[in-house]
């Protein structure tokens, strides 16, 4: 069979050789006309009058020169390097890098050698950079020209016999000789100008190398040697020439022995038959040469190279430990330092100048705040319908009615804040359309809630939103005492230096909190401050102190202030400039406060004597709106319920010592008189709120548009004007038919004419203009700040960050002493990769703590930006710089600086510091990568399981658990987008590239370049530095990103 297999090759192979030999010869006409599948037809029957022969070395009649093997599938010579054609006859030219795309010589012209070759057949390397070719990728070569065989080597020889340069009359005689070492054989081949006359193969060969003193003599030794002539060839029967092919064949048979001297710079080539010749003819004992000798090898592989001893070096790793312990000491210093820097000494404060003070109402103009037509839709659900109202300069609005009336919706509104449903409706600012963003700059608000940093103290809170938000011009000492005047102003001098706390650290109350947080507002005095349910959570007494700071607030400053709030005492009540009364988002009423009794009396309903007149309008809503239930088959039962569940509302204000009459009508026709009660602190609610009526001119400057007047309390109960029940539609319509709603909206459409009467031609507005806020302090001030209330935070909450550093010092400890001083093998090998995957992982989900660590921050993040206290690219930068800077950067070079030495990591190339920059590029990526998760998702679970997955998909791209070559097609470019990939290849890389493992079995030692083992596990040896970029590339994007879901999705929406 195997013969068959051969005869149908050789007969495919000839037919190949047809046409071309066909249309050589000139007989076309065995060529027919026709084609079939677009190849020629042949006529066998057509023969040629002479048809040569196809090169076939299987056949007898062809051989392979050089001694090559013939390949017996394709009938040609597989040649030895440097030679080519079919029958290997012929020189190539190129380079040896070049392999078998190597041109063949054109006849006898010298080859034009590639850069960094030479020699007759272009085989003798020139540069170390020309073997690089040879190497792994990643790895350089180098061209040993020491003549001392390792691999294969090549050496091109001129013959210097002296009687043979005479004979060959000019004619330049010439040797190449190569030599392989696992083969143990050679070939040698005589050259006369660039032309070969014989060759000759020698096998059984032993390469030997005596060193003596100065000297060292290479000796290669073959038991067999053989030649042959090249027909035609000078010497071998050329024209004119002797003939020794009948010699070389059947005379040459060996021993041969080739030997260089390094003393004597020179070269031999011996054979017994073959010196007898040259002896008998030309007088020598054998051929000499002057050779060069080229090899391309790893530096490794080089003659008398030694791999260094693996050693630990105890003065880096003494070196290492101090300079660690220098650098937790100074960063110890720093510390301290900066806690002194930052630490705000709120005792002494020098006094602003009096230009200083007066810049805060610099360029203020007062501002009327008038609202109509106010709407609002969630969901198809309306909200609040049809709100309007106006409070103007040095008044107070309260916004007041029951749980769900939409008192907190309007105030939102007002105050400009993001909703997430539809808003329609007109608010003005003295009578203008104000842009947001103008707007946004000269009001205050204040939430319900208090979200304040729990590590800063009361004094560094407010000083720290006066800095933020006072004007650019002011000098920072007039921005401190502000902030003093205001603390001392709402009560809370006494505790400036406490901590605000939390729930773990015990800090100041819960009212204080509260006034802290109106202080941060009040600082900035603004021309129109919102505050929502600023009594909440206070006693008495500390609730009439916030509502009188307001007050004088807006006496003093001519500010406007509005504001919810739910069930004020009577004392309270009767510092209101203006009221509106909501009722599940309808008007109920909206005007002075002062007018707001006796309107309802109008109406039928009046204030029972001794009763708080807040509450019983509020008590009149939640009637109206059907939060008490009525059951008409039981009137008696009704009138019980009603009765009880209205002295229940009154009971801490009432004082009415009246004994309760009977009901003569059904309650939905009268209001019922409460029970008599006297509240907790046993004073008397209606001369209390008399009182601070009648003395009001003692807390503020009165003026004729802010006085009270008392209501008129009627003894007894007041029938209604009308038969019908008391609903919400009767009292909103009550109420827009009202004169006092008609003059209302008198006045706001007066205030409208007014602005478009003051439009100038251009379409310009002055008024708006001058509505813009004072210029606050840039990009540069806002850092400064923040980034010291952010170190301060960090400082004062100083658990995690002790906890990085402790456990990046220890876990260096206990790391370096597992792999202490690993060896130069595949164990060290995979030591090494074992290593650099556990600190990768350890900093990869160490960094999961940067999704808490924002997310105790997010809500105040989105109240601060909602009041404008700073850009949100401010606030960014300085919480990477001062609180992910800290916990990223250090750790991983504190364990760097004790780990590397002591586990005996090359030093070589920079390595070191290669090392430590991609640990911390590495951890700082992770970081900014749980910093977007901890941005884009708001629940804390959700956020670390996303991270979690994220650092477990990344790991399984890193490199250790699939090889890049074996992975599914489609797939490879996963490993492009796992950071572990990036962090996990450099480092091995980094280390391993230049090493020469050494593994030692079975008695024998196996060297093998640790650039080979790295491409045997798909990473690549040059990828160090692309590694890198890649690294910083997703820091870089990862970085920008956060920021944009910061600035584009952490906006409050209410």
């Amino acid at each position: 069979m195997k013969s068959l297999g051969n005869f149908l090759s050789y007969s495919l192979f000839a037919l190949t050789c047809v046409q071309p030999v066909l249309a050589n010869s000139g007989h076309s006409g065995m060529v027919s006309d026709g084609l079939i599948n677009g190849l020629p037809v042949i006529d066998l029957d057509v023969k040629p009058d002479k048809c040569p022969p196809c090169f076939n070395c299987m056949l007898p009649a062809f051989s392979c020169k050089q001694f090559a093997k013939c390949n017996e599938f394709t009938g040609r010579c597989d040649c030895p390097p440097g030679f080519g054609g079919d029958d290997c006859a012929s020189p190539v030219c190129g380079g040896l890098n070049e392999g078998l795309n190597r041109p063949v010589r054109n006849g006898t012209e010298e080859c034009a050698c590639e850069d960094g070759w030479d020699g007759i057949n272009c085989n003798i390397c020139t540069e170390d950079s020309s073997c690089d070719a040879f190497m792994p990728e990643g790895l350089k070569g180098t061209c040993y020209r020491g003549g001392i065989l390792v691999e294969k080597n090549y050496q091109m020889c001129k013959v210097t016999n002296r009687k043979i340069l005479d004979i060959l009359n000019g004619k330049i005689p010439q040797v190449t000789f190569s030599c392989n070492a696992t083969s143990a054989d050679c070939n040698f081949q005589f050259w006369i100008d660039q032309s070969e006359s014989f060759y000759c193969g020698l096998d059984t060969c032993q390469f030997e190398t005596e060193f003596k003193g100065d000297t060292n003599i290479t000796r290669y030794s073959c038991e067999n040697a053989y030649c042959k002539c090249i027909p035609g060839r000078m010497l071998c029967g050329e024209a004119g020439s002797i003939d020794i092919s009948d010699f070389l064949t059947e005379t040459i048979r060996g021993p041969g022995d080739f030997q260089c001297d390094s003393k004597k710079g020179g070269c031999s080539f011996s054979e017994p038959s073959m010196n007898d010749l040259i002896k008998s003819v030309f007088g020598d004992p054998s051929i000499t040469l002057a050779c060069r000798s080229s090899e391309c090898l790893h530096y490794t592989q080089l003659p008398g190279y030694v791999p260094p001893s693996q050693s630990l070096n105890k003065r880096l790793v003494i070196a290492s430990l101090v300079g660690a312990l220098l650098i937790i000491a100074g960063g110890i210093a720093a510390y301290r330092l900066l806690i002194q820097i930052t630490q705000e000494k709120s005792g002494f404060i020098a006094l602003p100048t009096e230009d200083d003070s007066s810049k805060l109402m610099a360029g203020h103009l007062p501002a009327t705040l008038q609202f109509s037509d106010v709407s609002y839709n969630d969901n198809e659900k309306t909200i609040i319908s049809g709100v309007m109202g106006t409070v103007s300069p040095g008044e107070i609005m309260a916004i007041m009615g029951g749980s769900g009336a939409g008192k907190t919706t309007l105030l939102d509104i007002l105050a400009a804040k993001t909703k997430r449903g539809v808003v329609s409706g007109r608010i003005t600012v003295n009578g203008h359309e104000v842009p947001k963003k103008d707007y946004k700059r000269v009001i205050g608000f204040v939430d319900q809630d208090d979200y304040l940093m729990p590590t800063l103290t009361v004094y560094e809170t407010i000083v720290t939103s006066a800095l933020l938000r006072l004007p650019k011009s002011m000098s920072t000492d007039a921005k401190k005492l502000r902030a003093i005047e205001t603390m001392s102003e709402l009560g809370i001098l006494g505790i400036k230096d406490q901590l605000i706390g939390n729930e773990e650290n015990r800090g100041i109350s819960g009212g204080e909190k509260r006034r802290v947080a109106i202080a941060c507002e009040l600082v900035t005095s603004p021309s129109i401050l919102f505050l929502d349910e600023p009594t909440s959570g206070l006693d008495a007494y500390n609730a009439f102190n916030v509502v009188e700071s307001l007050i004088k607030l807006a006496r003093n400053y001519n500010r406007t202030v509005v504001f919810t709030i739910h069930q004020p005492r009577s004392n309270i009540v009767s510092l209101f400039d203006k009221l509106v009364l909501l009722a599940k988002g309808r008007l109920v009423y909206s005007g002075k406060q002062s007018e707001a009794a006796q309107f309802f009396s109008e109406l039928g309903y009046d204030c029972p004597p001794g009763f708080n007149v807040a509450d019983f309008l509020i008590d009149l809503t939640m009637l109206a709106t059907g939060s008490v239930p009525l059951d008409d088959n039981d009137d008696e039962n009704v009138e019980d319920r009603f009765d009880g569940w209205l002295g229940t509302r009154s009971a801490r204000n009432s004082v009415s010592t009246e004994p309760v009459p009977s009901a003569a009508n059904p309650p939905d026709e009268n209001l019922h008189s409460p029970i008599p009660r006297t509240d907790s602190l046993g004073i008397d609610s209606t001369s209390e709120w008399r009182h601070y009526a009648s003395h009001r001119d003692e807390i503020i400057a009165p003026t004729p548009a802010t006085q009270l007047s008392k209501p008129s309390i009627p003894s007894g109960f007041a029938t209604a004007t009308s038969n019908r029940p008391i609903t919400l539609e009767s009292l909103v319509e009550s109420y827009e038919s009202s004169a006092l709603a008609g003059s209302l909206r008198n006045e706001i459409e007066s205030s409208r004419s007014s602005e478009e009467e003051s439009v100038d031609g251009n379409g310009s507005n002055h008024s708006s203009i001058s509505l813009k806020g004072h210029s606050r302090i840039g990009f540069v001030g806002q850092f400064k700040i923040l980034s010291v209330r952010t170190f301060k935070n960090l400082y004062r909450d100083p658990m995690l960050l002790l906890t990085h550093y402790i456990i990046a010092t220890m876990l260096a400890m206990f790391c370096g002493f597992l792999y202490y001083n690993v060896a130069n093998d595949i164990s060290g090998f995979q030591n090494r990769l074992g290593l650099f995957f556990f600190l990768l992982a350890l900093f990869g989900f160490s960094t999961l703590t940067t999704l808490n660590l924002f997310a105790d921050e997010r809500i105040i993040f989105l109240r601060e930006r909602s009041n404008d206290y700073y850009r949100p690219i401010s606030y960014y930068v300085a919480k990477v710089m001062f609180d992910i800077v800290p916990l990223r950067v250090f750790p991983p070079i504190i364990l760097g600086l004790i780990l590397y030495p002591l586990v005996g990591l090359t030093f070589d190339d920079g390595a070191f510091w290669k090392f430590l920059v991609i640990l911390t590029l590495f951890n700082l990526t992770a970081a900014a990568i749980c910093l977007l998760i901890g941005i884009l998702i708001k629940n804390s679970g959700v956020a670390n399981l996303v991270g979690s997955l994220f650092m477990l998909f990344s790991l399984l791209f890193a490199g250790l658990f699939l090889n890049h070559d074996s992975m599914p097609a489609g797939t490879v470019y996963l490993q492009y987008l796992s950071i572990f990939h990036y962090a996990y290849e450099a480092l091995a890389v980094n280390e391993v590239r230049y090493l020469t493992l050494t593994e030692r079995k079975f008695g024998l030692s196996i060297e093998v370049p640790g650039a080979t083992i790295l491409s045997t596990f798909g990473f690549d040896s040059g990828a160090v530095l692309f590694d890198i970029m890649g690294l910083f590339g997703f820091f870089i994007t990862f970085l920008v990103a956060g920021y944009v879901a910061m600035h584009f999705i952490l906006v409050e929406k209410r």
